[in-house]
């Protein structure tokens, strides 16, 4: 016991946090990959490219006075960046159940360390 600290018992805690830490970030992250599933396709009206719309807009740049809007542009200033109405597809339901279950692992590690530490719940 060097300066009065039990060593194996800190390191003891330290692997504990560390593991469920990365069980709970991991099980967050596939709970949101679970739910972007079926919107990874592209949208008819969806998003356009960075470039589609340059010029367009006031204050498009020093040499495009008098410029005409490129094609595909559609005359839009700023198209990029729209988001569509809908997903492609829709998302499954074992995809959505799935998520919803991941989330639910990190809800639970919430309550069981309120658990924990609140002592009037124990």
């Amino acid at each position: 016991m060097f300066l009065g600290v039990d060593w194996g018992a800190f390191v003891v805690v330290f692997v504990v946090a560390l593991a469920a830490t990365a069980v709970i970030v991991t099980f967050f992250a596939l709970g949101i990959r679970l739910f972007a599933a079926g919107a990874t396709e592209a949208v008819a009206g969806g998003p356009v490219s960075a470039g589609a719309g340059a010029g367009a807009g006031a204050g498009g740049g020093a040499g495009d006075a008098g410029a005409a809007a490129p094609a595909g542009g559609g005359g839009r200033a700023g198209g990029a960046g729209r988001l569509p109405a809908a997903p492609a597809a829709p998302r499954s339901l074992p995809a959505t159940v799935g998520g919803a279950a991941c989330f639910a692992v990190g809800i639970a590690a919430v309550l069981a360390g309120l658990w924990l530490i609140v002592p009037q719940f124990h």
